[in-house]
């Protein structure tokens, strides 16, 4: 018996270490950026001074410059991020390049929404018909990119963005008629001039639209993740373009605002103070994604080719990468972007028509490409997957064979990221599976070998032989289900969705065991067991958000999960002190 208990401790311990060590993915990057050398001439100097800085602190490096600096906005206050015109960039630089009060020092850099060469030929639709089935969104049918990339396997099984913010750092974001059931913050702009984050281009909300446009209300297109919010950030004119210190303002204020995702969908040359905003983003756990740009050729655009960011290339509807998507070290991922050389090949969805109203229309770029990965990423926090395994699951599940320039890692695939978290998420329920029904039993007094085999039922039943999954076997269909854990085989057996039945993911299965095989002492560990795993897959749920009971509301949901894991619990405590009670009466 005692080998036996040690066996278990140490495959346990194994378990753990296989089912939460992080596997990091190989990154391909280009060299360290420099900074472009500052010009021998006047123009505007950004600084990022360090957080927290006082206005004092700013006068004394306005009396260093002999300038004057302001605060990029009222919002960027507590980022210390200012800027001013001085007589000479290139003095004022080496002046302040290792003060004490400055992080990063650098002259304005101008970015942009990267220019695609078709940008200006919009293909505007508005022929279309009643869609049946889900989505019923008429124009679903239109959309390519979104089955191309595994979105409908996410709608599937519940998972679409709930609770998830994703900050839109761009043109800014209007609430056209297809958003309108998208919660869609007030958000804040970072352009001179403009007041609020309201769209003036079309861009910024084309993009929103991807990430999460309005799904299943018989309405225009669809989104990937149509359950997350959006938090516009305007940072780009109406001209598309912007400055180095409004897009990290920006991401200073998204990052402030809740943001876990932030997309990028614009690029240009390095901007250490981007960068920097970047890095602090990350530094608190928001995942940073950005494009690669349009150029066509080999060299991707900042911020895309940070180490920071998800570098996001642009594939057009065959799968193949797009004519203008830029390539090389940097892309980390390709994603549709759209190729509207193709009929009907564009990014399909609602934005402003620049003419106080709005329209569906194809765009293309690695722009459009960008809120596919965010998006994705949104689904993937939703289902409870922990921000720093985002990216290595976005990148390990891609459909690759290893990394390339055009394609990084591969084509995103979110069937297949999700399918890659649950089977991470296995193993964790697993070990509180086991780790559950053993507690159970041990509070009750019981002997090792009764705890030992409801541990092992428990732990099947909660993640089931989660290893499997990692080993080179056929994918059968006895596999996929001793791979998986009990609550998860109406899904293998029946199809996405059928394991979120409101009475499959309650404790009626373990009541009825706990009643039959939980009356006789033989079979008494197997319903412990199968009660403690029920219990742990059930409360892990709804900590994580990745069950969702259907029909009901996400807050009645997780208490409807909560209480039924607590019955399961009780169950189990009641068939652990009857196990007491028989070895008391069998002593006497």
């Amino acid at each position: 018996m005692s080998a036996l208990r040690n066996t278990l401790a140490i495959a346990v311990t194994v378990g753990a270490v296989y089912a939460l060590a992080s596997r990091p993915v190989d990154r391909h990057l280009p060299d360290a950026p420099d900074a472009a050398p500052a010009p021998d001439a006047s123009g505007q100097l950004v600084v990022d001074l360090v957080d927290g800085a006082t206005l004092e602190d700013l006068a004394e490096i306005e009396r260093l410059l002999n300038a004057d600096l302001d605060w990029t906005s009222p919002m960027s206050v507590d980022e210390a991020l200012a800027e001013g015109w001085v007589a000479d960039l290139d003095d004022a630089v080496a002046l302040l390049a290792n003060h004490p009060l400055v992080e990063v020092v650098e002259p304005q850099i101008e970015m942009a929404i990267p220019i695609d060469l078709n940008f200006d030929s919009l293909v505007v639709v508005d022929d279309y018909g009643p869609a049946a089935g889900f989505p019923d969104d008429p124009m679903y049918s239109r959309q390519w990119n979104l089955p191309a990339m595994g979105a409908p396997h996410g709608w599937s099984i519940g998972a679409m963005g709930g609770g998830v913010i994703v900050a839109v750092v761009d043109t800014g974001v209007s609430k056209v008629e297809d958003l309108e059931g998208t919660k869609v913050l007030e958000g804040a702009s970072f352009v001179p001039g403009t007041r609020t984050a309201e769209d003036d281009q079309g861009h910024g909300t084309h993009v929103a639209g991807t990430i999460a446009q309005t799904t299943n209300n018989g309405k225009g297109v669809a989104g990937v993740a149509p359950e997350a919010t959006i938090l516009p950030v305007k940072v780009l004119s109406k001209w598309g373009f912007g400055q180095s210190s409004w897009i990290a303002s920006g991401i200073d204020y998204a990052v402030d605002n809740g943001a876990q995702v932030i997309n990028l969908s614009l690029g240009g040359g390095y901007s250490a103070v981007i960068h920097n905003a970047i890095k602090k983003a990350r530094a608190k756990g928001v995942i940073v994604v950005a494009a690669a740009g349009n150029t066509g050729r080999r060299g991707v655009g900042y911020p895309g080719a940070l180490e920071e960011t998800i570098g996001v290339s642009a594939l057009g509807p065959g799968g193949k990468m797009a004519p203008y998507s830029s390539f090389g070290k940097g892309v980390d991922i390709s994603a549709p972007g759209g190729d509207k050389r193709v009929k009907d090949g564009g990014i399909l969805q609602d934005t402003v028509d620049g003419k106080g109203g709005h329209h569906y229309v194809e765009y293309q770029g690695t722009s459009m490409a960008t809120p596919h990965v965010a998006g994705a990423a949104a689904v993937l926090l939703s289902r409870g997957v922990p921000a720093d395994k985002v990216e290595q699951t976005l990148l390990q599940s891609a459909r690759g064979d290893g990394w390339d320039e055009k394609f990084g890692h591969g084509q995103l695939d979110l069937g297949a990221a999700l399918d890659t978290s649950v089977e991470n998420a296995n193993g964790i329920r697993f070990l509180l599976g086991a780790f559950l029904a053993f507690l159970i039993a041990q509070m009750a007094g019981t002997t090792g070998g009764f705890r030992i085999r409801s541990a092992a039922v428990g732990g099947v039943t909660a993640g089931g032989l989660f290893f499997l999954s990692y080993l080179p076997l056929p994918d059968l269909l006895v596999v996929r289900l001793l791979a998986s854990g009990l609550v998860q085989w109406p899904e293998i057996l029946f199809g996405h969705g059928w394991m979120h039945f409101p009475l499959w993911l309650s404790a009626a299965l373990p009541f009825g065991l706990a009643f039959t095989l939980g009356a006789y002492r033989g079979t008494r560990p197997i319903a412990l067991g199968v009660a403690a795993g029920y219990a742990a897959v059930l409360f892990h749920g709804a900590a994580t958000g990745g069950l969702a009971p259907w029909g009901l509301p996400e807050a009645l949901g997780h208490a409807w999960l909560a209480l039924n894991a607590t019955v399961a619990v009780l169950l189990g405590m009641g068939m652990a002190g009857t196990e007491i009670l028989e070895m008391q009466e069998r002593r006497r």
